[in-house]
């Protein structure tokens, strides 16, 4: 099964075919393109769409047209940049899946783990990662494209990669939909490749800019010359795809209807602020609108008692006049909104008090709320970020410029942490690092393990804080005594028996 990428609201320019053999990318499948379907249209209304209406009144509304999904990918793009909301919705949970890092932890060879550590960062993956999360939830699909130095005379991109050949890791670097044209993937239910991509197409989507050396700028026409790449050099996460779905759907497509109330509530509180007081001057003679010195009468008037609105003015009335502040009543407007956020937030998965900043009535509700979203976050992790970390990771074994030349990561013991989401404060890390040390304590006196497996097992534990059991060798074994001494200063720490600096 083939997909083509959707196109935005321009017509689709004509691709010519390429020189690589369409036969062979299709391998017996028919081509289905991404936008062959017929476009589906709906009338819709936002308020702010009315604010170029003129006179614009609150309330003035057009229909407004929009194509197959509700959106494309240029209005997925405006509303990202535009609306504070639908940039939240989408980068919130991808930049916390991937701000506080990830770490390869080699329990037998610290100097080696330091080494691979350094390989890792220097790839920038925090901000790559981020960006695939990003392209994943608000056009529906995201890529990372891993860069390779082989050692042959020219790399061939259409083969699987050969470990073997890798001399380095040049770069990773996400992308989105609208680079990919074709995407190879079985059909077959009964066969072993069902839904498992075999080969993609890109192409480019704009010609690129130069400045000659009179400064001049000069643009590059855009070449539509495709490349097709292996499925073992990039990968492809997705949001909310069928096995019917030529491509993922945007986190803003389903939250689409929330974010316009969510905006047209912004509107019109703006307009309720705007006017929450008026001043009223009735006047039982009325003005004759004829008359040109009785409307001027009346409009001096009326700006006389406009500047006589100050905390110490006199108000001086004629007989048949009376003057009233108005206001305007909001009561039920916080339920409204409170309404419009909580459906906003079951929408996105994302709870209100994370997407406000705030805590959800109670200390208690709130804590769940983030611990909730957090084990979200965490599934994110797992589920679509661990698997490509450890793939660039065997790639980084197998280079021949990290640690001292190629090896095979399977003859190494090795793994792949997340850095906590959050930190703990200094008494509760204290009082975990405390259980950690009994249990190693208990285990050595009862002769289940010996010191220098204690030492192992309290190096791999995750984002384990006792730094000085992690970073000994063997030539420095930690004694039991030792062990004893700082369980001790972790007690006194706890109980406040004295100082953290101790």
């Amino acid at each position: 099964m083939f997909g083509f990428r959707k196109d935005s609201k321009e017509e689709p320019k004509e691709v010519p075919e390429p020189s690589y053999t369409m036969k062979d990318l299709q391998s017996g499948a028919n081509a289905i393109k991404f936008d062959s379907a017929p476009p589906q249209y709906r009338e819709d209304f936002w308020d702010y769409d009315s604010k170029g209406i003129t006179p614009s009144r609150f309330g003035d509304t057009r229909p407004q047209m929009t194509n197959e999904n509700f959106l494309d990918y240029d209005i997925l793009d405006h509303l990202y940049h535009t609306s504070g909301i639908a940039h939240k919705v989408v980068s919130k949970p991808a930049e916390d899946a991937t701000r506080n890092g990830w770490r390869i932890v080699i329990p037998d060879d610290p100097d080696k783990q330091e080494q691979y550590q350094a390989a890792l960062d220097a790839l920038n993956l925090k901000q790559v990662l981020a960006q695939e999360l990003i392209y994943q939830r608000l056009h529906g699909d995201g890529y990372i494209n891993i860069g390779l130095d082989e050692n042959k005379a020219s790399a061939d991109l259409t083969a699987p990669v050969d470990p073997q050949q890798v001399n380095k890791i040049a770069f990773v670097h996400a992308f989105g939909q609208e680079h990919v044209q074709y995407i190879e993937t079985g059909n077959d239910p009964t066969r072993d490749d069902y839904m498992k991509e075999q080969r993609l197409m890109l192409i480019q989507v704009k010609g690129g800019t130069q400045i000659d050396k009179q400064g001049n700028t000069v643009m590059a026409p855009v070449t539509y010359v495709p490349v097709v790449i292996d499925h073992s050099r990039y990968f492809h996460i997705a949001l909310d795809r069928l096995e019917d779905d030529d491509t993922g759907t945007s986190i803003l497509t389903r939250c689409y209807d929330q974010i316009k109330t969510l905006d047209t509530a912004l509107y019109s509180v703006g307009k309720i602020i705007y006017a929450y007081d008026i001043n009223v001057l009735y006047d039982e003679g009325s003005p004759n609108l004829n008359d040109p010195e009785s409307n001027e009468q009346t409009r001096a008037q009326n700006e006389a008692v406009k500047q006589g609105m100050g905390t110490d003015s006199v108000l001086n009335l004629h007989n048949g006049q009376r003057f009233e502040r108005v206001s305007t009543n909001v009561s039920g407007l916080e339920q409204l909104l409170t309404f419009a956020w909580q459906n906003l937030a079951a929408a996105s998965n994302i709870p209100k008090s994370v997407l406000l900043g705030e805590q959800a009535g109670t200390l208690a509700g709130a804590t769940q709320d983030v611990v909730n979203y957090y084990d979200g976050v965490k599934a994110m992790q797992e589920e679509l970020l661990r698997p490509q970390l450890e793939a660039i990771i065997k790639l980084l074994f197998w280079s021949n410029d990290v640690a001292g030349g190629q090896e095979d990561p399977d003859s190494i013991n090795w793994k792949l942490q997340f850095n906590p989401l959050w930190s703990a404060d200094d008494k509760t890390q204290s009082e975990t690092d405390l259980n950690h040390a009994n249990a190693a304590a208990i285990k050595v006196n009862a002769g289940i393990i010996d010191a220098d497996e204690a030492k192992e097992e309290l190096a791999g534990q995750n984002n384990n804080n006792v730094q000085s059991m992690q970073t000994k060798t063997d030539a420095d074994d930690i004694s039991i005594e030792d062990a004893k001494e700082l369980e001790k200063r972790l007690e006194r720490v706890i109980h406040g028996q004295t100082d953290t600096t101790d």
